[in-house]
């Protein structure tokens, strides 16, 4: 039986600088109990989320905040169904929170899920457990008419597993479908219509939120397959590719040349972001100043022009990664203690085996001067470089799409399409 809830929709402070926020109400279909306080607020906002708590009655200690959220961001990411197929389960730990996760989207909602102790401080602020943390990234990309529209990228999906008395007291409660209840408000709130993410290993939990929550409001929602694979870098890493590839991550001619090739490969993509150059500019510039091993590497051809190039965003820089209960290959990748530091290549552009070339030489390099030994490579059907992206070690991962404007989300599909009839979505966000 649902029931109502509301949450905090802040938007920053007024010109007095009083925080300005609406209260907004939500159906809910969660079983837990007790009360709980919701806040979303713009990213920008972490750095003054002492008096956004302090506002709401709440402990307004900053430190503890970012300590709840780094507990829960840490939660273990499980890429396994209900069934328990699925090979792979791991936590991220973020080296500096909440900057490591700003520098990926510079202008995401934040929304969190608080759990309200009913003990109070002598200032008379209450304590809180955080629950639940998500991002509501903005995006702008182009319909199938070439009109920019704004849209939503979920990630950082991430809920408590904290226990009571054994009982995991929040995932049980169905809590996740609240979130939900909150994130599909905002799109109503600011008048967006497509928004979609990634949700690891298709999972039932996932599925049924988004099932509730679409038909209550209106809403249509589709999936779409992908693969996540894992390559380890010691087999196949190549020296003498690694001597053939061009650094052009600050090299701005051929920074531009490299965009031409994106967009002559991803212009038409369902949800591509990167429709004009300065925002594929901001994406470098903001990844690269804040990750110095970051690197955007090329092959030239003999006429001196770019061959094959992509963006090797090294994830050691942001966080680190622990295996739980590895499956299959990654039992073998986990004995080996080599899978705490990330590499994460994308935004290939090229031919094949100059692409084969371009990743063998990256991986060769990363492993040799910054002790990096995994790569991951995305890939879908449509995907030119899916062959060789594909990986032994390799887990399968679903992208899902929310819309309420069907006739324009078809001729978006339909402009996407390769010759195989392959929807393209995209999947080159430099953080899944």
């Amino acid at each position: 039986m649902s029931k109502q809830r509301h949450y905090y929709n802040i938007t920053g402070r007024n010109n007095s600088g009083a925080i300005e926020y609406t209260k907004r109400l939500i159906e809910c279909d969660d079983k837990f109990e007790q009360d709980l306080v919701m806040l979303a607020f713009p990213i920008a906002m972490m750095k003054d989320i002492s008096s956004v708590l302090k506002n709401f009655k709440l402990r307004d200690d900053a430190e503890f905040f970012y300590s709840e959220s780094r507990e829960v961001v840490s939660v273990p990411e499980k890429h396994v169904n209900e069934k328990g197929e699925g090979k792979l389960t791991f936590q991220s730990y973020f080296h500096k929170f909440p900057d490591s996760v700003a520098h990926f989207f510079d202008d995401a909602i934040v929304v969190v899920v608080l759990h309200p102790h009913g003990k109070f401080n002598e200032q008379g602020l209450q304590d809180y457990n955080m629950i639940g943390y998500i991002h509501a990234n903005i995006i702008h990309f182009t319909d199938a008419d070439g009109q920019v529209k704004e849209g939503y990228y979920y990630n950082v999906l991430r809920m408590s597993e904290a226990t009571v008395e054994g009982e995991a007291i929040y995932r049980r409660k169905r809590i996740f479908t609240t979130v939900f209840s909150v994130l599909l408000d905002l799109v109503v709130v600011n008048d967006i219509h497509f928004v979609y993410a990634n949700m690891g290993r298709e999972n039932q939990g996932i599925l049924d939120a988004l099932k509730m929550n679409s038909e209550r409001t209106g809403k249509l929602y589709e999936t779409f397959p992908m693969r996540n694979n894992t390559h380890v870098n010691l087999l196949i890493g190549s020296s003498r590719a690694a001597t053939r590839l061009v650094d052009i991550s600050k090299d701005e001619k051929r920074l531009s040349e490299y965009y031409a090739h994106i967009i002559n490969s991803r212009d038409k993509y369902v949800f591509n972001q990167l429709h004009n150059e300065e925002k594929f500019f901001n994406m470098v510039k903001r990844i690269t100043n804040s990750s110095p091993n970051s690197r955007l590497y090329a092959l030239l051809n003999g006429n001196n022009q770019i061959d094959a190039a992509g963006f090797f965003v090294c994830w050691a820089d942001y966080l680190h990664v622990k295996l739980q209960n590895p499956k299959g290959f990654f039992k073998v990748i986990d004995s080996l203690r080599i899978t705490d530091k990330l590499l994460y290549a994308t935004l290939f552009t090229g031919e094949q085996q100059r692409v084969r070339q371009l990743i063998k030489g990256a991986a060769y390099r990363f492993r040799k001067e910054h002790g990096i030994q995994l790569t991951l490579l995305n890939a879908h059907e449509g995907d030119p470089h899916f062959d060789i992206k594909k990986s032994v070690i390799y887990d399968p991962f679903v992208y899902f799409a929310i819309y309420d404007r069907p006739e324009m989300f078809e001729r978006m599909k339909e402009r996407s399409k390769d010759e195989k009839g392959n929807v393209r979505i995209f999947i080159d966000t430099p953080m899944l």
